[in-house]
């Protein structure tokens, strides 16, 4: 299971300039609970049905829909199931989801299509098995409320 964010979520941020794929401060709207994830580093791929159009920061905003307690605990048990196979056994999860506001970010450190990602051997496999869409977002260094 997999998903939660909408298509209709994008990026804001505002000014265009020159360089990271021509946005400052770009911002990505997702869905609870996986906004969260990300920013708190279990979630690290997002999967889009585009390319990345940035390298570097990405602002992670939380929409406004409240999340469903059993999406929840669905997501939950994914990432403790790919995280276990490269023998991670205790995550941390946020203790609440919050909506309707900026959450932290990551780094967007490239972006591959998921029949690369299922196949580069230079990734752990709980990463492989996170690349369940067209184009998957390669985050790092996330940082919560930054």
């Amino acid at each position: 299971m997999r998903g939660g964010y909408s298509e209709g979520s994008g990026f804001g941020g505002g000014a265009r300039h020159s360089s990271g794929g021509g946005y400052r401060n770009p911002c990505l709207t997702m869905h609870q609970p996986w906004a969260s994830l990300l920013v708190h580093g279990i979630k690290r791929v997002e999967g889009r049905s585009w390319p990345s159009p940035i390298t570097g920061r990405l602002w992670i905003h939380a929409a406004s829909k409240v999340p469903d307690p059993g999406t929840v605990a669905a997501m939950e048990d994914f990432y403790r199931e790919i995280h276990a196979v490269d023998g991670v056994t205790h995550i941390e999860f946020p203790q609440h989801y919050p909506v309707s506001r900026l959450l932290g970010c990551v780094e967007v450190v490239g972006c591959i299509r998921s029949e690369e990602l299922v196949c580069w051997e230079d990734v752990p496999e709980s990463v492989r098995l996170e690349g369940l869409t067209d184009f998957c977002w390669l985050c790092e260094n996330p940082q919560v409320g930054a």
